[in-house]
């Protein structure tokens, strides 16, 4: 007796091929990921690690060259191979555009997870930190524990530094301004209770001036090293200074006193006053220059 197969059982897997249009828009916005949407997780795997030094690079060189290529070459990639493609080959669980669009999205929820709570890169704007940091240096900082959390804008929770103890006089820290509300970076000299004195000669912490030692002078400025606590660094004096500033300031309650070590051009605590415990972002970890 003859067994009747079901017409739809023998119907052959409908072919599926990538929709141009889409792999452009994809390339263009989500670069890697594209590949996910062609079928190709492979590609994907090499593209991410491409794109990964692609960042890194750019925030190394301070540029967005590198990014940039990639936004022109995978959509150009990905449109060659769908010229090329392969009708009959299984389609994976991810060659899906939402899928790959929601993958994109958690990878971006992910690294402003980490800008925000752990670690966060910044680029040094001016020389007030000159000779320590140069402008255009890159830094990273840390943030866990300093309360300021968010990034590129976003404010999440601003509650203050949970742990006094990680502020630590002679570190580098970032906070924003107290007034223009932008991340700044420079040494912290004052704890709550502190009391500074700023000579033309020395810098006091509660009477106590700070050591200092000349390591080399020409006709524009003085290169010295300062010592405070068990932290050494360099800081400069200028022939000419450009906004000298003398006199006694005492750190409230829950704030902090920063100086930039290019001590005769540094817009710092000296003239706009301390800086709240809530607007600490991080310390500087890492310098590259």
């Amino acid at each position: 007796m003859t067994q009747l197969v079901p017409i739809a059982e023998t119907r052959p897997a409908a072919a599926w091929t990538p929709r141009v249009w889409v792999a452009l828009v994809l390339g263009v916005v989500l670069q890697p990921f594209v590949f996910l949407y062609i079928n190709r997780p492979r590609l994907f795997v090499v593209y991410l690690l491409v794109a990964i030094g692609a960042l890194a690079a750019d925030f190394y060189w301070a540029v967005g060259y590198f990014n940039l290529l990639l936004s022109v070459f995978c959509p150009l990639h990905a449109w060659w191979l769908i010229r090329r493609y392969d009708r009959q080959q299984a389609r994976g669980w991810y060659a899906r555009w939402w899928i790959s669009l929601a993958l994109y999205l958690c990878v971006v929820m992910g690294i402003f997870a980490l800008r925000s709570f752990l670690y966060e890169p910044f680029t040094v704007p001016s020389a007030s930190m000159n000779p320590t940091l140069k402008a255009g240096d890159r830094i990273v900082v840390r943030k866990l524990g300093f309360g300021h959390y968010g990034s590129l804008g976003i404010n999440l929770l601003t509650p203050g530094v949970s742990d006094p103890r990680q502020m630590r006089r002679g570190e580098m820290y970032v906070f924003l301004h107290p007034e223009l509300n932008v991340p700044y970076v420079k040494r912290l000299l004052g704890l709550p209770g502190d009391r500074l004195e700023f000579t033309e000669q020395a810098v006091l912490v509660n009477g106590q001036a700070l050591a200092v030692q000349l390591e080399s002078t020409d006709e524009q400025q003085q290169l010295l090293t300062e010592t405070l606590g068990a932290l050494t660094y360099r800081i400069r004096h200028l022939r000419q200074p450009v906004s000298p500033v003398t006199g006694t300031f005492s750190v409230p309650d829950n704030h902090y006193f920063f100086v930039g070590d290019n001590r005769d051009d540094s817009s710092d605590s000296r003239h706009w006053g301390s800086v709240s415990s809530a607007s600490i972002i991080g310390e500087v970890v890492l310098v590259i220059d």
